[in-house]
Order: C-alpha cells, then sequence, then structure tokens
C-alpha cells in the first residue's frame, strides 16, 4: 500500500479525537521540515529545569526535518530557537511531555527519545511500535515527508485493531 497525506490532513487526523496540546502554538510545514511555535509555560507538569527554562525563554521555536526512516523508526534532526538564540538543549525537556501525552492517548511508553546529533539533537520516534499497539497487520516499510506531504509504505495484511 502506499499511501501520500498532506501535511494539514495528517494533522486534522491526529487532532480529530483530542485537540492539539495547549503548548503549541502554531505548526506548519514547508517541503521536508515542521516548524513549530511550543509556548514552554504551557507545559503540563514540568520539570524544575524545564519550569525555569520556560520562565526564561517563553516560546521556542522548533524546526524538525525528516532524516532517516529505517526498521520501523523515524529519525527527525531538531533545531531550537528562543529569542533568536540556540535552544537544542531545552529539546530533551521536551520528550517526557511528549511520551506523556502519548501515553494519554494509549501509547506504549518510551516511543520517542532523543540522541546526540553532530550538531543538532536528533529525536528518534518509534514509529511501528505506535502502529502495532493501535492495530495488527500494517507493516510501515517507507516513510518519508516530501513537499509538504507525508509518503507511507507499508504491507498490509490481516488488519485487526486493537
Amino acid at each position: 500500500m502506499q499511501l501520500a497525506l498532506p501535511f494539514t490532513e495528517a494533522i486534522a487526523v491526529a487532532v480529530a479525537k483530542e485537540p492539539m496540546p495547549p503548548m503549541v502554538r502554531e505548526l506548519r510545514c514547508e517541503g521536508s521540515t515542521i516548524h513549530a511555535d511550543i509556548d514552554l509555560r504551557e507545559i503540563p507538569d514540568p520539570s524544575t529545569g524545564l519550569r525555569l527554562a520556560a520562565a526564561a525563554v517563553g516560546a521556542v521555536a522548533v524546526t524538525v526535518r525528516f532524516a532517516d526512516y529505517s526498521d520501523g523508526v523515524v529519525t527527525l534532526v531538531v533545531t531550537a530557537h528562543a529569542r533568536a538564540l540556540p535552544a537544542h538543549k531545552l529539546v530533551p525537556y521536551l520528550v517526557g511531555p511528549i511520551n506523556a501525552a502519548l501515553r494519554d492517548r494509549g501509547l506504549p511508553p518510551g516511543l520517542v527519545e532523543v540522541q546526540r546529533g553532530e550538531s543538532e539533537p536528533w529525536v528518534v520516534i518509534a514509529v511501528q511500535r505506535a502502529i502495532e499497539a493501535k492495530v495488527d497487520g500494517v507493516t510501515v516499510t517507507g516513510l518519508e515527508l516530501r513537499d509538504a506531504v507525508f509518503h507511507v509504505e507499508a504491507t498490509v495484511g490481516n488488519v485487526r485493531v486493537r
């Protein structure tokens, strides 16, 4: 199966059941890059470090670029700026709230992690594990973001929704 899903439609599907988290102020896509404005002050139950960072910087402009998809895992290169200054060190603080939000939506813990990249952090997402938590019989074999369109290749067998 091949699926081409425009970014705006993918977001519409993602928020069909629940709205976008209040910390996400803006979300858009250009080419293979996603841009988001994240208000750190809106993150629920922040750690002390995140609370201090949020008070100091407020909103963070985050840029996410698709780097790779293999073995069911997508790797994203992330840059972040707060008040025009690099804020990449804040990215690891976002992983906990992201995983908590995913867990609240019935997905397994630890789907998102941060790894040290060459100059920017890499965010690694276990896409196939997330799919398997919701449905059996679907294996994503390819995933790309081009021209603001997600291109998904998958094999579909005996599908069973969990």
